[in-house]
C-alpha cells in the first residue's frame, strides 16, 4: 500500500504517478501528484474547473512534460514502447479533426502506431467490431462530420479501443453526450474494465459511471485532496464553478476547496 493506493491490490499499477509536478506558461499547475491505477479498476479523476485534471492525464499520456516526479505503465518509464499500450480520447475533441472521414476511417485510424503508416490486414474487421461494442456499427460509412455528439464521443472511444488497450484513459467522456450514448459507453467501458482493463476517467460528477468507478482522486488547485470511496453525485453541487457556501449536514469538503463532494458511507 503507498500513499497513492489505500486501497489492498494484489498485482501491480497499470499506471503509476509519483509526485508528478507540471510547469506551464511559467507556472505550476501540478504540486506533486501521486496517482495509482490498477488492472480491472476504473479510477475518477474529479474536481473543479482549473483543478488540473485535463493537465494530470496528458502528462499521463505524454503529451504534457512533467517538470519533476515520475510516470510508469506496467512498472516501466513511460515511453513510445509503453505508449501502445494507451488508449486516450482527449476533452471535446472533433472525431474527424477537421478531415472528411468515414466513422470506420476514424476508427481504423487508431491501430496506426507512431511511425507506422500501413494498417494491418484485419483492420477494416477489427474496426467493424469496435463500432459494434458502442452500438455504432451501422454509423461505419457514414461521414463522421454528420453524426450528433454523442455519436461523434462513441466513434472517438471506438478509436482508442480497437487496439485493445490495456489501460483507457478518458477525458469528460460524457460532456455533452444524449443518454442512449451515455448507456453505451458505460457498457463499453465496464465490459473492458471486467475485462482486465485499468480506466481512468476525468469527471464532475459521476452520473451513469458510478457503478463502474471504483475509487476517486480529487484535485483542487493542482493537489490531490482526497483519494478514496467515489463522491455521491450532488447535482449542481458538483458542477464545476459552484461555491458550496451552505451547509449539508452529510457532506464533508476538504480544507480550502471549492469542490463538492461526499463521501459514501
Amino acid at each position: 500500500m503507498t500513499a497513492a493506493d489505500p486501497f489492498h491490490h494484489d498485482t501491480p499499477p497499470a499506471i503509476t504517478a509519483r509526485a508528478v509536478r507540471v510547469r506551464l506558461g511559467g507556472h505550476e499547475i501540478l504540486h506533486g501528484v501521486d496517482l495509482d491505477a490498477f488492472p480491472g479498476e476504473a479510477v475518477a479523476i474529479m474536481g473543479g474547473n482549473g483543478s488540473g485534471k485535463s493537465t494530470l492525464v496528458r502528462a499521463l499520456v505524454g503529451a504534457l512534460p512533467v517538470s519533476a516526479g515520475s510516470i510508469e505503465v506496467f512498472g516501466r518509464p513511460r515511453s513510445r514502447a509503453t505508449a501502445s499500450r494507451i488508449g486516450y480520447v482527449p476533452q471535446r475533441a472533433s472525431a474527424g479533426g477537421g478531415v472528411t472521414a468515414t466513422a470506420r476511417e476514424v476508427v481504423r485510424s487508431g491501430l496506426l502506431g507512431t511511425g507506422q503508416l500501413l494498417l494491418p490486414r484485419d483492420a477494416k474487421a477489427r474496426a467493424m467490431d469496435a463500432l459494434d461494442h458502442l452500438g455504432v456499427a451501422h454509423l461505419a460509412t457514414r461521414d463522421v462530420a454528420s453524426l450528433s455528439g454523442g455519436e461523434q464521443q462513441r466513434v472517438l472511444i471506438a478509436r482508442a479501443l480497437v487496439r485493445d488497450p490495456d489501460v483507457l484513459i478518458l477525458d469528460e467522456p460524457m460532456a455533452g453526450v444524449d443518454v442512449p450514448s451515455q448507456e453505451a459507453l458505460s457498457a463499453a467501458l465496464t465490459e473492458r474494465r471486467d475485462a482486465g482493463a485499468s480506466i481512468i476517467l476525468v469527471l464532475h460528477e459521476l452520473g451513469p459511471l458510478a457503478p463502474l468507478v471504483h475509487h476517486a482522486v480529487v484535485l483542487d488547485q493542482g493537489c490531490v485532496t482526497h483519494i478514496g470511496e467515489p463522491p455521491r453525485a450532488l447535482g449542481v453541487h458538483a458542477l464545476p464553478g459552484h461555491d458550496h457556501e451552505h451547509a449539508h449536514a452529510d457532506v464533508a469538503e476538504p480544507e480550502g476547496s471549492t469542490f463538492a463532494w461526499e463521501v459514501r458511507p
